[in-house]
């Protein structure tokens, strides 16, 4: 063997079995990989934090507006879609039976409740809809409407649902008439 050869070799940095030690074995690791790994842990961090903060909200918002009262109130609006618009006998109904047109549901109260079918929802028991009917004018929604039968006239309708005495929600949608 030549002994410049060897010495080439052995300040080369190279091991007796020909390899390489890798730099990144004896040096740890570099600022850059340190910063991306921070900011993917961040990251992850904050998607975390935000899906927790949502779900506290959600949960807020279920508990300040129960669903039950939504669904109940949602029942009755369903209804009022495919009810005949036609004037009724102005008498309030009192159960789904009695509910022949739109007209019936105005003042009407139903305990129990009566689903978009306009049958009792059982185990509803303590429940109770209000419903009632207004024609307002279509330029000033705030205005009842001086003529009912004007082109220019929407419906609102809006369901009070309570529990016992106490109101749990009051829900207003608008119809055309």
């Amino acid at each position: 063997m030549n002994p410049s050869a060897a010495h080439t070799q052995a300040g080369s940095g190279y091991e007796p079995g020909g390899r390489s030690p890798s730099r990144r074995a004896t040096t740890g690791l570099t600022f850059i990989e340190v910063l991306l790994a921070t900011l993917i842990a961040g990251t992850m961090l904050v998607a975390a934090t935000s899906a927790l903060t949502g779900t506290v909200q959600a949960r807020q918002i279920m508990a300040d507006r129960p669903v039950t009262a939504f669904s109940l109130a949602r029942e009755i609006h369903s209804a009022s879609q495919v009810l005949p618009r036609a004037t009724g006998d102005g008498v309030p109904a009192t159960i789904g039976s009695e509910v022949v047109t739109l007209d019936d549901l105005d003042g009407a109260t139903f305990s129990p409740p009566i689903s978009s079918r306009l049958a009792q929802i059982a185990g509803s028991i303590g429940w109770s809809q209000e419903v009632h009917l207004e024609h307002v004018d279509l330029a000033s929604p705030g205005t009842l409407a001086a003529d009912a039968t004007s082109a220019s006239t929407l419906l609102r309708l809006t369901v009070t649902v309570r529990q016992a005495a106490a109101v749990v929600g009051t829900y207003i949608w608008w119809l055309n008439p």
